[in-house]
Formats: structure tokens, sequence, C-alpha cells
């Protein structure tokens, strides 16, 4: 089918959390998201999310607006793909890698979003024809918040557990060491012994603290520790999975040279990417490829909206070396617009529907239009 990008729209939600929850970096108060929906000329939409976290979207939405979209609108699928190609090449000239990839995995995931549906077939399938069609999911909570003991806090994995899931994760490095590993203590008790536990470092600690604690909690069936000590001290990650830490890394991560480190240069055991962040879906396959001659499972990292939640399900659901995609328990714009909830999960797992796409538009969500650039006329 012939498709060509007759309009763009991109929109934007504030996700006000009310600082009720936080991690050892970041008290949540608002989270923000922006959308980008690529229309064609005979009424197929698709639809991409931007990484966009807790900075206000102005300058990314204004980023869109004049650097990245003009050169999509007017184009056909293979031209828009290259012409987001060409613009990561100029960006060693214009120093704008970061906005520039948070951008392009809007684009790019509504291009996907838009190659699927003119096949008519699932995204996962447009990935790979024999994919499983089967996305395993993660609980992640265990956020600090006001007031929560640590009966509150196994309280609440315990409902994951009892929702479905096979393996849940919480954050430390918020209290004192022997707080958190009492905490940690404290879970694996409440949820029995046989489901996985990821904890979350989240950058907070130094290469000796990271192997003391893990020293002292991995009895509890630690399958990962994620970010453990501040991202890019490669040689100390390196150190860490020679020790056999289970080191996963890093969420927004966008840049070729840091994965080089991470994959071939040995630093992670679980690399942990972002669909929204890196640049979209099409680099994320290279690096699952990637990872996946070293022995290095790829988990989609997703703490916004059921657009980027959809993105990872797809992602894992077509291809084996992509595993364990990130359930956010408290980050959940949309996920009412899901079509699979909780209730569908067996084993921790989800099948996909045989809708054509991505599986989920931005029709009936509220969401604030910014800017809408339609394609000139002759």
């Amino acid at each position: 089918m012939r498709v060509i990008i007759s309009s763009i729209k991109v929109s934007s939600v504030i996700n006000d959390l009310g600082g009720k929850v936080w991690n050892p970096q970041i008290k949540w108060t608002k989270k923000y998201a922006v959308f980008v929906e690529l229309i064609t000329d005979t009424g197929l939409s698709g639809v991409g999310e931007c990484w966009c976290f807790d900075s206000a979207p102005d300058a990314l939405i204004a980023f869109l607006r004049t650097e990245v979209l003009p050169h999509i609108v007017g184009c056909k699928l293979n031209e828009a793909w290259a012409k987001l190609g060409d613009l990561k090449r100029r960006a060693v000239l214009t120093a704008r890698h970061g906005i520039l990839c948070s951008a392009s995995s809007g684009v790019d995931i509504g291009l996907w979003d838009l190659n699927a549906k003119s096949k008519n077939v699932p995204l996962w399938r447009a990935i790979n024809a024999d994919g499983a069609g089967v996305a395993h999911l993660y609980a992640s909570g265990g956020l600090y918040g006001s007031n929560k003991t640590a009966e509150l806090l196994c309280k609440e994995m315990k409902s994951y557990i009892d929702a479905g899931f096979d393996t849940v994760k919480m954050k430390i490095g918020g209290m004192k060491i022997d707080d958190d590993i009492e905490r940690i203590e404290a879970v694996r008790r409440s949820i029995g012994p046989n489901v996985g536990l990821i904890i979350d470092g989240v950058y907070t600690y130094d290469p000796e603290t990271a192997v003391a604690i893990f020293s002292k909690v991995q009895h509890n069936n630690i399958i990962a520790f994620q970010s453990p000590i501040p991202a890019h001290n490669f040689s100390h990650m390196r150190n860490l999975c020679a020790q056999d830490v289970p080191v996963m890394m890093t969420e927004a991560e966008y840049r070729p040279e840091v994965f080089e480190q991470l994959i071939e240069g040995g630093s992670v055991k679980i690399l942990q990417v972002s669909p929204i962040a890196c640049g979209g879906i099409t680099p994320l396959l290279e690096l699952a490829e990637r990872a996946a001659k070293v022995g290095i499972m790829l988990s989609p990292e997703i703490s916004s909206t059921a657009v980027a939640m959809m993105a990872g399900c797809h992602l894992a659901g077509a291809l084996k070396s992509i595993n364990l995609v990130e359930y956010h328990m408290v980050h959940q714009v949309f996920f009412d617009h899901l079509p699979f909830s909780t209730n569908d999960l067996k084993g921790s797992k989800v099948s996909l529907p045989d809708t054509a796409g991505l599986g989920i538009s931005l029709v009936s969500v509220n969401v604030t239009e910014e800017f809408c650039l339609n394609q000139a006329k002759n």
C-alpha cells in the first residue's frame, strides 16, 4: 500500500503525581509525555511517544516543530526513515543528539505503527512474522512514600504477585543501607522464595558499597540490580559483573558509543533500554540483535504511557532476546486504554492482540494538541 504522510500532530499530557512518591533521585511531582501522530493521505494514522520524563515539554515540542517534522511530512515511510537517519548524522555537527533521539523516537514508533497498519498486521508481526506474540511483564513499583512503612511496602509487592506477576521491582538507596537491606529481606519474606526480585539503586552507590550491599542480599534471589552505581562508570560496571552482580543498565541512554561499552564491553548482564529515548523501535531492534550475540538480554524500560508500553510489548512479542517488559505500577498514563489488563496475565505473560499496528491510538484519550503540520499543497 502506498503510504504518504500528509499531516503530523503533536500533543502532550501532564501526569500530576503530587510529590507523594519518590526514588533516591527524584520526588515525583509532575511527569510529562509528548506524542507524535503521523496521518497519511489515505486516513491511516500512526502514533509514537517521545521521552520527556520530568522536564517540561516546551523545548522538545519546539524542536519537533522546526527541526524534525518538516523533514518528515510529505514523505513515504521509507523516505521518512531515511530522513531520520540523515538527521542523526547531522547531529554530529549540531550537538543535539539527546533531544533528537527523543524526538525521533516518537516519529520512528509512529512509522512502525503505520507500517504494520498498512499491512494489516500487529506490530510484533511486522517486526518478525515468526514471533510468539507474547510479552513477559514484570511489576515495577516499591517507591518511597510518606509514611510508607516496610509493612505497607510488603503489602504492595505482595499485591503484584496476587495480580499475576512473577517478577517485581523495588527501589533502594533512599534510606540507610541497613534499613534498605531490611526492606529487601521483608519483601522477600512477603512474596515467597520463587518470585523474581529486581532492586533498583537509581545510580546511588559507589562501586564498593554496591558490591557490599549485593553480597548481603544476594541470597534473596535478586535477579537484577538496576543502576547500582552512577551511569557510564564502565570499568566499575565490568568489575561488578565480574563479581556476579547482575547489573541492569541504563534506561534513558541513546549514544552508540555508550551501547558499545555496555554490550561489547561487558558492562551489563541485562541491557535496559527505553524505546522512547533511544530513537525508537528501529535502533532498539539493532541493539537487541547485538546484545543477543554476546548472551545479553534486553529489557524495555517503560515508565510513562500506554503508547510506550505497547511499543515494549510488541518488541518482546517479536523477539525472544527481548524479555521482562517493565509494567509500571505508578506511571500509568492511559493504561486503561491498553488492549489488555493484569487480569489477562498468565504466568506474568500477556498475549498481544491481532489488532493491526500498535494497538492503541490517541482518539479517545485526553491530550492537549500543541500543533498540526500539514503537507504543502502544490
